[in-house]
């Protein structure tokens, strides 16, 4: 994979809560062949670069990943687009939302197991 990654931005984080703004450059690597003139954010990157990597970056003691629970994915992320990333922890579930601006694009639960 050739490009860059997302631009990202802890807008601000609690205890229990964080929200991170994100923006998808044209050159995003998980761009690439995901779909040649139409391109689109694969949800695994998604889940993964976004949505998982801010989880980790909010709280650094949650344990692996576990599993995945009522992930949705309502609208295409596209390049340059404007995202915000909304996290909600509970114990060992962290609940998120991906939006462009008031549109909801994804949303889903991210399960880890207990720490170590």
């Amino acid at each position: 994979m050739q490009g860059t990654d997302f631009s990202i931005e802890c807008i601000e984080r609690g205890a229990d809560s964080a929200r991170w703004r994100a923006y998808v450059p044209p050159d995003l690597a998980y761009l690439e062949g995901h779909f040649p003139g139409a391109p689109i954010v694969p949800g695994v990157a998604q889940i993964v670069a976004l949505a998982e990597a801010r989880a980790r970056a909010s709280w650094p003691d949650l344990g692996a990943p576990a599993g995945l629970r009522r992930v949705k994915f309502t609208a295409a992320l596209r390049p340059r687009d404007s995202l915000t990333v909304t996290l909600e922890r509970s114990g060992e579930r962290v609940r998120f939302s991906i939006e462009r601006g008031d549109e909801p694009c994804s949303r889903g639960t991210l399960l880890f197991s207990p720490p170590p």
